[in-house]
């Protein structure tokens, strides 16, 4: 499934942009190779029209804190930072550890942008992925959504189950929405069958 032909949005009042269509398993997987290294714990990501806000939660380590939040902020698409008030431990919530909160914007153009300078993935055929990193689960959603007929990604999520099932919500042509929620366990089965159908 593909977007419309040509989409044209506006990033302000002096800038319009026409984007050639891609489809939501590029759009995800691309957002989620970028973002990758910070190893969110817990993610959101809202579809406004050609933008997608992608809201994380990341582990810090207290020795590497102001470094690790220097790389964030100098990433292009980030919106902003921010912590929890912080509480006095209780003991299911000690070993949690300290996170902080990451919010970024990416404009379709700048997905597509992001996905010329990587260039044609070149994975090993062999290798099979890990089923709970950031960019395995929304490349699966992705493939998810493009084997729906006009369907229109509103939002995904990892919030659902403490983390183990993606919850994704939906828009078809007749605007109806549709909520799912899925174990990662078994987008991966669907990753799996369809890796298993490449290589006949």
């Amino acid at each position: 499934m593909q977007q419309r032909e040509f989409e044209q949005f506006s990033r302000g009042p002096l800038h319009t942009y026409s984007v050639e269509p891609m489809n939501y398993s590029t759009i995800l997987r691309v957002i989620g190779q970028e973002l990758e290294p910070l190893r969110p714990e817990a993610y959101e990501v809202v579809c406004y029209g050609n933008c997608y806000l992608v809201r994380c939660r990341v582990k810090e380590d207290p020795s590497k804190k102001k470094d690790v939040e220097k790389k964030i902020r100098r990433l292009p698409a980030f919106l902003r930072l921010w912590r929890e008030e912080e509480k006095p431990p209780i003991p299911e919530t000690v070993s949690q550890g300290a996170s902080m909160n990451v919010e970024f914007l990416y404009y379709l153009e700048d997905i597509k942008r992001l996905d010329e300078e990587r260039g044609a993935p070149h994975p090993d055929v062999d290798a099979m992925p890990d089923p709970y990193s950031f960019s395995f689960t929304l490349g699966a959603v992705g493939d998810f959504l493009d084997r729906k007929a006009d369907a229109r990604l509103l939002f995904a999520s990892n919030r659902a189950q403490e983390g183990r099932e993606i919850v994704i919500l939906y828009e078809t042509g007749q605007c109806t929405r549709t909520l799912e929620e899925y174990p990662i366990s078994g987008l991966y089965d669907l990753w799996v069958k369809q890796y298993v159908q490449k290589k006949r």
